[in-house]
């Protein structure tokens, strides 16, 4: 399954390359396609992530990206 998500914090390419290497870690996820020009991830998994846990790879509710739908 595949879900699309705003991701907000970005600021350049390479914070979208650190959303998209952390969202990796989570088990579960097959892949991920981070756009900062859309601040969104496209993230695949094998069965549904909540959101809190791809927050929780983001640093947690107080780090610098925040996930949502």
């Amino acid at each position: 399954m595949t879900h699309k998500y705003q991701v907000t914090g970005m600021t350049c390419g390479g914070c979208a390359a650190s959303v998209k290497n952390s969202l990796q870690t989570v088990a579960g996820v097959t892949s991920v396609e981070v756009s900062k020009a859309t601040d969104t991830a496209t993230i695949s998994m094998d069965t549904h992530i909540g959101l809190p846990e791809l927050q929780k790879a983001l640093g947690g509710v107080g780090g610098k990206y925040q996930i949502s739908n």
